[in-house]
């Protein structure tokens, strides 16, 4: 009984914070190729290249990603004139690609929207940072360098000092 009670708090305590992503600050930016939902082929590099970057990893199914892109969005228009970059990566793959598109298109997400797809089914960015959970964001500074990477309830306070840090 009292096992089921400490894993029951255990299991609350995890969900009422932002749970950290596995891999941690330091990691230098992936060298990550990925195509948008018109197919074209984007450099990670090339996006993020002399910008802070958020980069959000999404599913159109996953219930806290619809909660936390409208607040993800609200900071990007809050942080508007700076050198950063947000992006939003899809995890659903290709047969999710209209509703990727539907969602992205109603919430106003900024272009291009990308799509974790490599060879093989494999997922790029994800094998590169070692997610497994959504949303996920990674705060990289201007140099591709991690500052932060949080998954399933990022801490938007800390998202925010990450990139003070990160200019």
């Amino acid at each position: 009984m009292r096992i089921l009670a400490l894993a029951s708090l255990l299991m609350v305590l995890c969900l009422a914070a932002p749970a950290l992503a596995l891999v941690g600050p330091g990691v230098p930016l992936a060298n990550v190729t990925l195509p948008d939902t018109q197919g074209n082929q984007h450099r990670l590099a090339d996006l993020v290249k002399d910008k802070a970057a958020v980069i959000v990893y999404w599913s159109v199914s996953c219930p806290h990603c619809r909660t936390e892109i409208p607040r993800l969005m609200a900071l990007d228009k809050e942080l508007e004139g700076n050198p950063m970059v947000m992006l939003f990566v899809n995890a659903d793959g290709k047969a999710m690609t209209p509703a990727v598109k539907a969602y992205a298109q109603q919430e106003g997400l900024p272009q291009p929207w990308l799509m974790d797809m490599g060879p093989n089914d494999s997922l790029p960015l994800a094998d590169a940072y070692d997610l497994i959970a959504t949303p996920a964001v990674l705060v990289l500074d201007k140099k591709g360098t991690l500052l932060l990477a949080q998954e399933i309830k990022p801490d938007l306070k800390q998202v925010k000092q990450a990139l003070r840090n990160a200019f």
